[in-house]
């Protein structure tokens, strides 16, 4: 996108912060992330393979700067400062699993201020990176954007999946919910996908949602065989 303005002294120093601090997260994240992804489950190697199948079309639509929506400080930056964070965002507008996961964790914000298509692009590369590193941390916080306000922003943020994308990610979220129940710690996000939220309303309308996430990990656990391969 090409920039015809010029900025004045404030706007060329809210560009500089925004590069400083894409420098210094981007180091962070270099430090923190494990050099080799852990030792795969056969189980969790299904769920990657079933993830990019599901999600193989999925692309970043035009315009969107994941650097941008990534940071929360440039929420509150100039209209021509964001221009040219916009221009010079070289982030990849292919395939998902092309974004590093040094990125997902400078831009792990990102989920919070994205469009649906937006957002339903990068889910699957920060899931992808949670079944590979399931201690990184930052992957594990797409698990909160899933899972709250299942009737307010999840459901608009989740509302162009697929029947198929919809399946993988529900697997992903038991996965994550039978790691927290089997190794006897809480539910960080106990919430449910929208999907799941219908189900409780139909078929246990009685049950808190805590209970009703923990019924779906037990009901995952025993479809998937989870206990015997951990």
């Amino acid at each position: 996108m090409a920039v015809h303005h010029t900025l004045n002294a404030w706007e060329t120093e809210q560009l500089a912060a925004h590069r400083r601090l894409v420098t210094d997260l981007l180091a962070i994240a270099r430090e923190e992330l494990p050099k080799n992804p852990l030792t795969h489950s056969p189980r969790r190697l299904a769920l990657s393979v079933r993830l990019q199948e599901a999600f193989r079309k999925r692309t970043c639509p035009a315009g969107i700067s994941l650097l941008l929506g990534g940071l929360a400080d440039d929420d509150y930056r100039p209209p021509k400062v964001i221009d040219y964070i916009n221009a010079e965002d070289s982030t990849p507008r292919g395939y998902w699993p092309s974004i590093s996961a040094e990125l997902l964790r400078a831009c792990e914000d990102s989920l919070a201020y994205l469009q649906p298509l937006a957002f339903c692009y990068l889910l699957p590369a920060y899931l992808k990176l949670w079944l590979e590193r399931p201690d990184y941390l930052c992957a594990d916080s797409v698990f909160f954007y899933l899972c709250y306000e299942p009737d307010g922003k999840g459901k608009e943020q989740l509302s162009p999946l697929s029947q198929a994308e919809q399946d993988i990610v529900s697997d992903i979220v038991n996965e994550y919910r039978c790691h927290a129940v089997f190794s006897d710690l809480d539910l960080l996000y106990p919430g449910l996908l929208p999907w799941e939220h219908v189900r409780r309303l139909t078929e246990s309308p009685d049950t808190s949602e805590v209970e009703f996430a923990e019924f779906l990990a037990l009901e995952y656990a025993e479809r998937t065989g989870y206990l015997s391969e951990k």
